[in-house]
């Protein structure tokens, strides 16, 4: 399916319009009487993935959705895939009433998720017009524009990835889509050029306080084009990865926590992830093998000092 497009599913789901992607958990069915689809998403990380060409340049994809069941609070959004494995891309979802942004590895794999701006209007029986607009400039660099009802929400900038496919992403949700559209080129005018020379300045404003580390998902509302820099700056094709474990009585016990990877010279924080409940693990992706890193671990219960692991280098990615 070519760009542009735009569907109001009256008479149906056009032939090949959408596949199952990402955990696949996804049932797509025409509502006759809604003019609609229903999409009913399994509590998997699942996006339903728009049969168009991979975007390479500036393009918008928006949607109209209504939220029509949940198992706990509406989780949904966006997921830009960029067609390689089963993840790889960046996610822009709603999650307990609030937007976050997240990148994922091929395997699965989330990275630096961060917070942007509340999303009160997302219950039960919420409809409203989503927007996504795009733009890659020259160097490369990303910037996209979240609105809902025509109102700006979020900008954001990123480097990551060459292309990308424009899908609807569920967790745990069933959604009424009423319309999908895109569309070339993007409404967005050229992306913030990276300013490298500034970070000192701006780093020296940034204060991570202990209730921030332990928080649940760390709120750098502010810190939104710092990211961008970020990004640009400590991106590379290796990984840190490790555990993180609680200690037991006769055994060590894996534990789901905080992590945050640090230039050790600069004592700067490069990454934020959570470490898995089930096995303890925790992966930093696409990052710089010339750093010299620092591992922190908080425990948000309170019952253990922060672990400290320092001196760290990155590994070739698999």
């Amino acid at each position: 399916m070519p760009y542009p497009f735009d569907e109001t599913f009256a008479s149906g789901i056009p032939a090949g319009f959408g596949t199952s992607g990402g955990g696949g958990g996804i049932t797509a069915t025409w509502n006759s009487t809604a003019e609609a689809v229903d999409l009913v998403f399994t509590q998997a990380q699942n996006f339903w993935r728009i049969t168009a060409a991979e975007q390479a340049s500036d393009f918008w994809f928006e949607m109209d959705v209504e939220i029509v069941a949940a198992t706990a609070n509406p989780y949904f959004g966006f997921w830009l895939w960029t067609g390689v494995g089963s993840y790889e891309g960046h996610r822009i979802a709603v999650i307990n009433g609030n937007w976050y942004h997240s990148f994922w590895s091929s395997g699965g794999s989330e990275a630096e998720q961060i917070y942007s701006v509340n999303a009160a209007w997302a219950g039960i029986g919420g409809r409203k017009t989503i927007r996504l607009d795009v733009k890659r400039s020259t160097a490369g660099i990303w910037h996209y524009q979240l609105s809902v009802d025509g109102a700006v929400v979020w900008r954001e900038t990123k480097r990551w990835y060459s292309t990308f496919l424009p899908c609807i992403f569920g967790h745990g949700t069933t959604l009424r889509l009423h319309r999908a559209a895109g569309s070339t080129p993007s409404a967005l005018g050229d992306a913030p050029a990276l300013a490298q020379r500034l970070l000192p300045v701006v780093i020296a404003k940034r204060v991570l306080v202990a209730d921030h580390a332990a928080a649940l998902r760390f709120n750098h509302r502010g810190l939104r084009f710092l990211a961008g820099t970020r990004n640009h700056y400590y991106h590379g094709r290796h990984r840190l990865t490790g555990t993180v474990k609680e200690k037991g009585v006769s055994v060590d016990l894996p534990v789901s926590r905080r992590v945050l990877l640090l230039d050790e010279r600069a004592n700067f924080v490069v990454r934020e992830t959570w470490s898995d409940a089930v096995t303890g693990a925790y992966s930093f992706e696409y990052i710089n093998p010339a750093i010299r890193y620092l591992v922190i671990s908080y425990d948000y219960k309170q019952n253990f000092r922060a672990a400290v692991a320092d001196n760290l280098t990155a590994e070739p990615m698999p």
